[in-house]
């Protein structure tokens, strides 16, 4: 039910911060009485990200009412192998 301008996705200090909010609201007329209701759904789920991942790429994506995160990881620095010769 949610759309995609409902989503927030925030990165702060590597804690991965996902919420949706959605109101509705409805107001019903009859003769002498006006009725408002009002509804809220929500929710916020937060992941802390470690070191391996690489921050600076992560994307999301909205499509067929799914929204999908991608969080690549850092690629592994691997260490110089050097041949020696003896003499």
């Amino acid at each position: 039910g949610y759309v995609k301008s409902d989503f927030k996705v925030k990165l702060e200090d590597n804690i991965l911060t996902v919420s949706a909010e959605q109101k509705q609201s409805e107001a019903v007329e009859g003769s002498k009485i006006v009725r408002r209701e009002f509804s809220l759904k929500a929710f916020k789920r937060s992941f802390t990200l470690d070191d391996k991942m690489d921050t600076e790429n992560i994307s999301a994506k909205y499509e067929n009412g799914l929204l999908q995160l991608t969080l690549p990881k850092k690629e592994e620095v691997k260490p110089a192998v050097k041949d020696i010769s003896i003499s």
